[in-house]
C-alpha cells in the first residue's frame, strides 16, 4: 500500500491539474483579440476552474477521523 503521507497522492495531483487548467484557461482569453475578449465566457469558466481544484484539494484530502 502506498503511504497516507505521499507528496504525489491522487488528490494533489487531481487539484493541481485542475488549478493548472483554469489558469491556462483565463489568460487565454489575453490572447483573443478585444474585440473577441469583450464578451468572453473564458473569465469566468478559468476562475471557476481554479476555485474547483481548490475545493477539490480541499475536500479530497481532508482526514475524517
Amino acid at each position: 500500500m502506498t503511504e497516507p503521507d505521499s507528496k504525489y497522492d491522487r488528490a494533489t495531483v487531481l487539484a493541481a491539474v485542475q488549478i493548472i487548467f483554469g489558469i491556462v484557461i483565463f489568460t487565454s482569453a489575453w490572447w483573443l483579440s478585444a474585440d473577441q475578449a469583450k464578451d468572453s465566457a473564458l473569465y469566468i469558466f478559468g476562475f471557476m476552474t481554479v476555485l474547483l481544484g481548490i475545493v477539490t484539494g480541499i475536500f479530497l484530502t481532508s482526514r475524517r477521523p
